[in-house]
């Protein structure tokens, strides 16, 4: 067999014959709905049930798909390719285990230009169940599991759980199972770039003009099996994507703000003098754990650095990240245990005073430098040192563009605007050796007629607990 031939994975017969894009439900409901079943012949094919299975395919979407079609025009792009774990989040909505385990190139997410053409999430067939409560909103292509050489055999079965059965004890959930492992028996193929090859196939784009988030899948894609192919790198533009949220996204970005705030408070209120440093990010661990998420970081600074024990009468820089369902919380406080001084009281103030100005001036199509100048502006007015700028938020803590070294620095720039609904933090840092650190941030909104929504509450004023 050829390297071009090897694109069906085993089962040509198992490819999309579509016209038109359709959902995965929607495809589902079709087969469900056919006159005659191809697959009678099939080991599972009494187990098909395809009305069981339309929850697999009802998540919400998180893409901004009429950004991404501008975004891909922008470039010339007929598609683009995710294989890094918060790309496939983002155009699928799906994040299983595999990415979860750090598998890097066993999940692949694929978005058409053409907006007719199908869309595919490719996945192991075997943790094709996990789809189950992580739903997407994507057609899926399955591969044999574990993914072998695109010269090889796809095993018809997507799982191998799928051999031994005891169907005289079946009960529901089993019921349930088996129908979404006979819904991809026959659809398989022998590895997931076969499984991708087969995707950009069904989507008309073997010669197409891809992006990928990690150009190495592109030039496997061109060695093994579509030589016509052309990559793109598109490292940076996904988050140039990203960088304006959606309806959806906004929702999530909400819960992550306010619990992220929460267990930021709760760390503060939990420590004391003389407690290590590090306990202070113990107890926001704790907290997000309790609200079904996940601390990231909580660094404590006092005098720059972020070890020993918590100083009385010391300003302190708590600066906070957590996660909620891939989402990040972004939330940074000043806290004093015992009594401030004036000069740490005037630049907290300062600090709440710049911020508040600069949220109401911001809007569409201002500039990241032009709010940083209006920040630096009342610190000065106040006669005292002071910078800051703004990062957008999302699925990464810094989900905008970013220059690996190798960029057109002076065009990254150039992307760094504030548009409705785009998500950010105006960080306000400070050290000075003897002074001490500083530091506060909340999540804001752009608004489509100027100035800014807080996510998380706002108040940045000095927090100040009993020594």
């Amino acid at each position: 067999m050829t390297r071009r031939g090897a694109i069906a994975g085993g089962s040509a017969a198992g490819a999309l014959a579509l016209t038109g894009f359709t959902t995965g439900s929607e495809q589902l409901a079709a087969s469900a709905a056919a006159p005659s079943d191809p697959s009678a012949d099939r080991v599972l094919a009494k187990y098909r049930a395809p009305e069981k299975l339309s929850h697999m395919f009802e998540a919400p979407k998180l893409l901004n798909t009429e950004r991404a079609y501008a975004i891909m025009d922008k470039y010339g792009l007929d598609g683009l390719v995710a294989s890094v774990p918060h790309n496939i989040q983002y155009l699928s909505s799906h994040l299983g285990p595999m990415t979860m385990m750090g598998r890097s190139f066993s999940v692949y997410a694929f978005f058409p230009r053409n907006e007719s053409a199908p869309p595919a999430l490719i996945v192991p067939g075997s943790m094709v169940y996990h789809l189950d409560y992580r739903p997407t909103w994507m057609p899926i292509e399955v591969y044999t599991f574990p993914g072998g050489s695109t010269t090889g055999k796809a095993d018809p079965l997507p799982s191998p759980w799928a051999r031994r059965l005891r169907p005289e004890t079946f009960n529901d959930r089993d019921l349930l199972l088996m129908a979404i492992y006979a819904e991809f028996e026959g659809r398989t193929s022998a590895s997931p770039l076969s499984g991708l090859a087969k995707a950009l196939t069904n989507a008309g784009l073997a010669k197409g003009k891809i992006g990928f988030d990690d150009p190495r899948v592109g030039s496997w894609l061109n060695q093994e099996l579509l030589p016509d192919v052309q990559s793109v790198d598109a490292l940076n533009i996904f988050p140039e994507i990203r960088m304006v949220k959606t309806p959806n996204e906004l929702t999530l970005l909400r819960e992550a703000s306010v619990k992220n705030e929460e267990a930021l408070l709760y760390a503060i209120h939990n420590s004391n003098v003389g407690d290590r440093l590090d306990d202070i990010e113990q107890h926001h661990n704790t907290r997000w754990g309790a609200l079904g998420g996940d601390s990231l970081w909580c660094v404590t600074n006092q005098s720059g650095l972020a070890s020993g024990r918590i100083a009385k009468d010391t300003v302190t820089k708590i600066d906070s990240v957590g996660q909620y369902e891939g989402y990040r919380g972004d939330v940074g406080r000043t806290v004093v245990w015992g009594t401030p001084t004036d000069e740490v009281i005037l630049r907290l103030e300062t600090n709440s005073k710049a911020l508040a100005t600069v949220y109401d001036a911001i809007h569409p199509g201002m500039t990241f430098a032009e709010s940083g100048k209006i920040v630096a502006d009342v610190f000065a007015e106040a006669g005292i040192p002071g910078v800051g700028g703004p990062h957008p938020v999302g699925l990464q803590h810094t989900d905008q563009p970013w220059s690996t070294g190798a960029d057109d620095v002076k065009r990254l720039h150039e992307l760094m605007i504030f548009e409705e609904n785009m998500v950010f933090t105006m960080d306000v840092p400070y050290h000075e050796p003897g002074l001490g650190t500083s530091h506060v941030e909340d999540m804001m909104v752009v608004k489509a007629n100027g100035g800014c929504e807080p996510l998380s509450s706002g108040d940045t004023s000095l927090i100040v607990r009993p020594a």
